[in-house]
This record gives C-alpha cells, structure tokens and sequence, in this order.
C-alpha cells in the first residue's frame, strides 16, 4: 500500500510527487497514456520540434522559479513584447524599451494607439510590479475588456492593435472576457522576467520533473477506471490502496465524477506548422495580426527564437487560431497563407505545410480565477490542476506544491 497515489503525470501531478519525493514520502504517479506532461507536449516531425499548441514559459512564474532547472532546460527567450501586423500591410513593434532600448522609437512611432497609451503601459508595467500575487487575485473581478478600457484608460486603438491580438491569443478567446486578474498577473509575469521556451521543446519541462523522481515511481499506460475510499481500479483489473489519493488529471477528466462543481469548460487553439528557407520574421518575436476578422491571431519563427526547434538551414514557422475551425486541411492552409500574403508576399506560397493540429482542451475557461482554493475534496482525497486555480502553468504547479505540503503536514 502506498501512502500517495497521484492519478495524472502534468505539471501538477509531476509538481506534487517532486515535492513529496523531497519530503521523503512514498508515492506511485499513474499516467493513462504513454508519456508525461499532461498538455505540455512536444512531437518531433521530420527532424523538427511541434509543441502542441502555441506554448511558452513566463520565467517569472514563483513556482517554475522554485523548482525548475532554468539552465538545464535551455531556455531561449523571446524579445519583448510583438511585432504588429497592421491592416495597411505595414509592421510595427511594441517592445519594452526598459529591457530593450532598441525597441524605444519603435515602440513610440507604432500604429497601435496614442503616446498616452504608450505611456500607460508603462504606469501599469510599475503599478503591477509593487502589487503581490495575492492582492492581484483579490480585485474585483470585471472582464480584460472592460479593465483595459475603464480602469486602465487605454485608447481603443491600443486595444484593437496590441492587447486584443495578444491577449487573445494568450487567453483563447477573442472578446477578452478573461477575468481582468488573469490578465493582470500575466501582464505583471511578463513584465518582471523573460517570455521563453526550452530549446528541444516545451515537453523538456515536465521531462525535467519526471527525471527527479525514482524510476520505479512512475507508471504510463496506467488507466484509472474509478476510486472507492482509499482504493484505486485500474483498466487492467488491478486494485490498489493508498492513504491518499490524488486527483491531477484535466477538469473535464475522471476528477469531475468526485468534484461535480469543477470548472470543465474550456479553450482550443488551432495550431499549424510551415518549413521555409527564408524566414519571414528576423527577430525572435511573435507577429500579430490587428486586421479583425481573420482566422490567424499570429505567426512566430519559433526556429528562430530556439534553434533546437527546425534542423540547420531551415526555419519553422508556428501559426496560431483562436478557437476551431470547419476547413479540411488543404482549405484551412490555403486560408491562412491567404491571409498572411498581405504583409509577406507570394513567399507564403513557398511555405511548406509540415503538421496541422487542434488542441481540444488547450486551457481552462478564465471569466472567474483565483490563487487558493481547498485542493481538499473527501477523506483522504484531494484535486489539483490549473482548472482549479487559473490557466497557468504556475497554476498547476502551485496546487501540485500545496497538496504536497498539506499530505506531509507541513
């Protein structure tokens, strides 16, 4: 009998059995498919890296701080802030002139609002950075939208060409009806570190997790059909015991059968992928797209950001879609190389088309979020994951880190 089984291998699974194998606390992680990492997936294609779904680490995050290791995962970080594809086929960039000094003219000569809108990102850069996580998540919650507009005071042109395009494709949805803390704590995470991902591939972080834990602690293909007091049924037949039972699988998971309340709705993303020679994006920046009614939300280089990504001579391109879509494949990349020739030319007809791929579940629904919440749900059995606090990856670390705590009684 173990005295933790931990149901789910994500970063919030992963997070829990680190700190409980640090605590010297017995413990069996289960995964039901075979690897770990839960969303954060890595597929290598024809000697290229395709993170599933548009996917990055915010360097700021206290619990990625905590426990990763930055230097062992090789993290390639991103410029500041985006280049700005505007709707006269122009590009701009909004940077952060206070880490970048190159992005400063730049910056104050975009199409993307009035210098009183430039200038407020910077008073809410500083207004956030003396704010703790804690009273970030106890505002009263209004929209994004409504937060950047009436609080915040930000022209509709700033919104329109910065915030929406980018924040859209943070949150997955394109009405920024996000809870304004959502909004807040990424805006505060992404002023106060770097923007990156591991150089082979944001798969490398829970790979990293899973490399800290004793061999035999693990266990893939392991499908949990149900739970009963303190007993575990496997797909298999096989019973198991265990003091403790953790949840850790995605809300809409086996952990909704014992938390009917959960939060099991949620965000997708449709996500391509193109080979080319000649990338159409120099520096290692996302690129927006500001023309309303498109189906891109926007292009990164991401081969271009970390090298790891796209074999020698080549560069791989990553084109991001809120939401679904009802085109085939060939419709689909067709529409999309459509849209994107109005700032790159007939060169996107050279752009070879490497994977298309729609991530169901890509985060949870965040009108509503917080920072704490009792992982506790019957004797002996506790739920974790970012449905639970907010779609973050510090999010699911956290309840990872604090189920742990509370199993040792710390």
């Amino acid at each position: 009998m173990s005295e933790t089984i931990i149901i789910g291998a994500g970063l919030a699974g992963l997070t829990a059995a680190n700190y409980l194998h640090q605590k010297g606390k017995p413990f069996l992680l289960l995964e039901a498919s075979g690897q770990v990492g839960g969303r954060v997936k890595t597929t290598e294609k024809q000697g290229f890296l395709l993170d599933h779904g548009f996917q990055v680490l915010a360097t700021a995050y206290p619990e990625a701080r905590a426990l990763l290791d930055y230097k062992k995962l090789d993290l390639k970080p991103f410029l500041p802030g985006a280049m700005l594809l505007q709707p006269d086929g122009s590009r701009d960039r909004i940077g952060d002139p206070l880490r970048d000094w190159s992005s400063l003219l730049p910056t104050l000569f975009a199409k993307a609002g009035g210098l009183g809108s430039k200038f407020g990102i910077l008073q809410l850069r500083n207004r956030l950075k003396e704010m703790p996580l804690e009273a970030i998540f106890k505002q009263p919650e209004m929209t994004t939208a409504e937060a950047l507009e009436k609080e915040y005071g930000f022209d509709s042109r700033m919104v329109s060409r910065f915030f929406k395009p980018f924040y859209s494709g943070i949150f997955l949805e394109k009405e920024l009806a996000t809870s304004r803390r959502m909004f807040d704590f990424v805006f505060k995470m992404f002023a106060e570190g770097a923007v990156a991902v591991p150089d082979k591939g944001m798969q490398q972080i829970p790979l990293q997790l899973a490399a800290n834990l004793p061999e035999d602690s693990i266990r893939l293909n392991c499908k949990v059909e149900k739970v009963e007091g303190h007993q575990v049924s496997l797909e298999n037949g096989e019973v198991l015991s265990a003091k403790n039972i953790v949840l850790a699988t995605e809300a809409t998971g086996l952990v909704r059968e014992y938390l009917p309340l959960v939060n099991t709705a949620y965000q997708t993303t449709t996500h391509l992928h193109f080979i080319t020679s000649h990338t159409p994006v120099q520096q290692p920046l996302i690129a927006l797209n500001t023309r309303s009614g498109d189906l891109v939300n926007s292009i990164t280089p991401i081969s271009q950001v970390a090298q790891g990504y796209a074999p020698s001579g080549k560069t791989l391109l990553s084109v991001s879609i809120v939401g679904k879509t009802d085109l085939d494949d060939v419709s689909l990349a067709g529409k999309v190389r459509g849209e994107l020739q109005h700032w790159f030319g007939q060169s996107v007809n050279e752009w070879d088309l490497l994977d298309i791929r729609e991530v169901t579940y890509a985060l949870p629904a965040q009108r509503h979020v917080q920072h704490d919440a009792d992982l506790s749900i019957g004797e002996g059995l506790y739920a974790i994951g970012d449905h639970l606090l907010n779609g973050s990856i510090n999010a699911a670390m956290r309840t990872g880190r604090l189920v742990a705590e509370e199993i040792s009684g710390d």
